[in-house]
Formats: structure tokens, sequence, C-alpha cells
């Protein structure tokens, strides 16, 4: 398990680097490359933390949900999470978070904990029908 939710935070991370990277090379704002990085570390309190806290607790609590569903219900939470950048000035950093938000729900794995999956076998990720075992 901590596996698991180890790789929903790395690519958490990973792809809210990558939109703060973005919002840094094409926001048109009089401070640098490196303040504007700083601004992303400072807004990760306000944006990420709740973004993993929810979406960790989603995926471990719904053990019945086709994950494709999950998923896409997922994205409705973490879109609140953003609120913090409605009021922003430039566009950007809601822009690219939103798009970072939208990759971390489909790239998140559902169920987190296959082993406690009630739902129908067939609709797991990896599973085989022919051979009615997980691949």
């Amino acid at each position: 398990m901590l596996r698991r939710v180890g790789r929903c935070v790395l690519t958490y991370l990973l792809l809210y680097a990558g939109a703060w990277v973005a919002v840094a090379l094409t926001a048109d704002l009089e401070e640098g490359f490196g303040a504007r990085m700083g601004l992303g570390v400072r807004l990760f309190p306000l944006v990420g933390v709740p973004a993993l806290l929810v979406s960790v607790a989603v995926v471990t609590a719904h053990h019945r949900m086709h994950p494709v569903r999950l998923r896409f219900l997922l994205f409705v939470p973490l879109l609140l999470c953003l609120w913090p950048l409605v009021f922003a000035d430039v566009a950007e950093p809601f822009q690219f978070l939103l798009l970072a938000h939208i990759a971390y729900a489909a790239l998140i794995p559902a169920p987190l904990l296959p082993e406690d999956w009630a739902g129908d076998p067939a609709d797991l990720p990896g599973w085989h029908p022919a051979g009615n075992r997980r691949i």
C-alpha cells in the first residue's frame, strides 16, 4: 500500500512541478523564473496538499465504483482545490494546473487497494477475462 500511495504522491509532485515550470516559462510576469517557481512552492500547501489528501482518500475508500467513473468524479474535488488560482492576475497558473489535475485524475491508480476490490473483477485494470486472473 505504501508503494501505491508513494506512486500517487510522486505522480502529483511531478505534474505539479511540470505545471509550474510551464507557468514560469510562459506567464507574462515581472518576476524572474526563480520567483515564479517560488510562488508555486508557496502555493503548494493551498493547492497541492488538499488535492493529494482528497485524491488518496477517494481512491482508498471506493471499492465498488468502476475505475473510469471514479477518476472522472475525482476531478470535481481536484478542481475545487484550484480556488486560490481563480483570482490570479494572469491565467497561466490556473490553466496549467487544471491540465495537471486532469492528467493526475487520469493517471492515479484506482482502486488503490485492488485486493479489497468488491466490484466486478472485469472492471479492474489488468484483469484477463480468459484466465480469471490479474496480469
